[in-house]
This record gives C-alpha cells, sequence and structure tokens, in this order.
C-alpha cells in the first residue's frame, strides 16, 4: 500500500510539472527555452534552435502539457 501511494504521488508531481512547464513554454517559448541555455554546446545548440522556432516550441510544450493531464486524468480511475 505504501509503495503504491508513494508512486501515485511521485507520477503526480511529474504530471504537475509536465503541466506547469508545458504552460510557460506555451505562452513563452523563447524565455522558457533560453533558460535552459547552459551546460554542453549540444545543449546550447538545441535550446538556441528551439528559441528560434517559436512555433516548434509551442508544439513541443503543449505535447508536455497534455501528456500531464493524461496522466493526472489517467490516475482518477
Amino acid at each position: 500500500m505504501t509503495d503504491n501511494l508513494m508512486g501515485r504521488r511521485l507520477l503526480q508531481v511529474g504530471a504537475l510539472f509536465l503541466i506547469g512547464d508545458g504552460l510557460i513554454g506555451l505562452l513563452m517559448p523563447r524565455r522558457r527555452s533560453l533558460v535552459w541555455h547552459a551546460g554542453p554546446q549540444l545543449v546550447k545548440a538545441v535550446t538556441e534552435e528551439i528559441a528560434d522556432h517559436p512555433k516548434t516550441a509551442r508544439t513541443i510544450n503543449l505535447t508536455k502539457l497534455v501528456v500531464g493531464l493524461l496522466l493526472i486524468f489517467q490516475r482518477e480511475r
């Protein structure tokens, strides 16, 4: 029972992260992308590319938002 409860809580935290991050990315795609502009050159290149293409960024973030919502509603059953 405790493991199941802990698993559900972790899943909910992950879903809430996806929902929040996805929503912020939908509203401010360039700003959200550049927040992660640090670290290895590959990461910097990806964040720059996403920042330069707001429609792509919004698509990625909408996907995160939908996945987060699906995880939340899946657990309601």
